[in-house]
């Protein structure tokens, strides 16, 4: 059965034993996360697989989620699918952080303790969209747009045209 990911987990333990831990995560209480959507309902599923390489702590981190967004464009909610994850080295200081292969995002741990709920909001917070929008043609307002631009009369259209000398085709 998943956790919610929201109690201190020992990684080393964890680490050690090669545990995999499977997520249940309430967006609601992924604070940093609840503030940018159009509604915080919902849950974020994932895992989180912890194991030791070159003697680091290694999280592989995965999720998928579908979140209530503000589309930029007409303000209005919409939802969007979001899934990612990547590979984690948890450090216990940000001096460790600097020894850590680039390949490797990190995330500080102290005393090798750490919310997994947190890895799995790290990596949302990374793949969400700065500024996202309806899929095209979805829109409601880039369909308003596109109806009053054929409906806009432009007076001035041919103006060139005469003031070229070539005047405008009268059928």
């Amino acid at each position: 059965m998943p956790e919610d990911g929201l109690h201190q987990s020992n990684v080393a333990v964890l680490a050690d034993e090669g545990r995999r831990v499977e997520l249940a995560v309430p967006v609601a209480r992924l604070t940093r996360i609840a503030g940018l959507l159009a509604s915080p309902e919902g849950e974020v599923k994932g895992s989180v697989e912890l194991s030791r390489e070159s003697g680091r702590i290694i999280a592989d981190v995965q999720f998928e989620t579908q979140l209530m967004v503000s589309c930029q464009r007409c303000l209005g909610a919409m939802p969007m699918r979001i899934e990612g994850g990547s590979r984690v080295a948890l450090v216990e200081s940000e001096e460790d952080a600097a020894t850590v292969p680039p390949e490797f995002e990190t995330a500080l741990a102290p005393q090798g303790r750490l919310r997994l709920a947190e890895l799995v909001e790290e990596e949302l917070l990374l793949a969400l969209p700065a500024a996202p929008r309806h899929a095209e043609g979805a829109c409601p307002a880039a369909r308003q747009e596109a109806r009053e631009s054929s409906d806009t009369q432009r007076p001035f259209a041919a103006l060139g045209e005469l003031l070229a000398g070539r005047p405008k085709n009268q059928d």
